[in-house]
């Protein structure tokens, strides 16, 4: 119940969500979004388990990515996992992940479970992923592509968070 939406360009990325929050069948409305982070120099947006995501947070506050290839992700991810077993007695990853990682080229990663790619142009994850990449198909950012998703898709929520790299706000 969620959506993230990213584009990658020869120059950077951006990468934009929503912000529902669920616990049941309820929204949480007060809660404060947490699917979309940066920490260093890693832009992570994730669908899925709140859980899941805060441990992955707190994990990446101590933790780095050794660099932007597949096989460090998936290193990275499989360490998480065993983090968090030594934590919740769970080894696994259940949510899905879009990694942008800031460095010398604009590098994101789809990373679903143990399935780890590279996303060239476009992705979207999560609940209104379908109507997120109809829009990104025709051209619109991922900002618009979120909001589609949020218009035509039960499971999706305003406001839109954005995060890009290189930042333009600098």
């Amino acid at each position: 119940m969620s959506i993230v939406a990213c584009r990658v360009t020869k120059d950077g990325f951006q990468m934009a969500a929503d912000s529902i929050s669920v616990r049941g069948w309820t929204q949480r409305r007060t809660e404060k979004p947490s699917k979309l982070f940066q920490i260093d120099n890693l832009i992570i947006g994730s669908v899925g388990s709140l859980e899941e995501v805060v441990l992955l947070s707190l994990y990446c506050s101590t933790h780095k990515l050794h660099d932007d290839t597949e096989r460090a992700v998936l290193e990275f991810f499989s360490e998480f996992a065993s983090w968090r077993e030594q934590r919740t007695k769970e080894y696994k990853i259940e949510n899905d992940y879009l990694v942008g990682i800031c460095s010398n080229r604009p590098v994101v990663y789809n990373v679903c479970g143990w399935a780890i790619s590279r996303v060239t142009d476009f992705e979207a994850i999560g609940a209104g992923m379908d109507f997120a990449l109809a829009a990104l198909y025709l051209g619109h950012g991922p900002e618009k592509a979120v909001e589609t998703a949020i218009e035509l898709c039960v499971y999706c929520e305003w406001p839109v968070q954005v995060l890009e790299w290189p930042r333009t706000d600098c």
